[in-house]
């Protein structure tokens, strides 16, 4: 009998996403795993301490539905936009941290403001 190479992709049931768009939502929790998305995004896995911000969970390909979790629960932080895709992978297994988002940096006439993170790792 062969064996199994399992990959770094993974698909199925995904923790819900921590959804930090408004200035002043933030999350704390323990980094539990990290990983990359499909497109190359850094993902890391928290044990929830405590959220200001809303949870989400894809029900099918770009839908999402907002979904309650409670003290201890995993959520995931997707590194989509570039503070954060620099930030998270300097993140280690046990850490606690907090992402805070903290508004956007003035942009040149023309572009889209860049969004900026606070992560604290205590």
């Amino acid at each position: 009998m062969g064996r199994t190479i399992e990959g770094t992709t993974t698909q199925g049931n995904f923790p819900p996403m921590v959804s930090l768009r408004t200035k002043g939502n933030f999350v704390k929790g323990r980094v539990t795993a990290q990983g990359t998305t499909a497109g190359g995004n850094p993902v890391v896995t928290l044990a929830l301490i405590d959220l200001e911000g809303s949870t989400q969970r894809s029900v099918s390909k770009g839908v999402y539905e907002e979904v309650e979790v409670a003290q201890g629960d995993s959520v995931q932080v997707v590194g989509s936009v570039t503070d954060l895709r620099e930030k998270l992978p300097q993140l280690a297994i046990n850490d606690i941290v907090t992402i805070t988002n903290v508004g956007e940096a003035k942009a040149k006439a023309g572009r889209q403001p860049k969004k900026l993170f606070k992560v604290e790792v205590a």
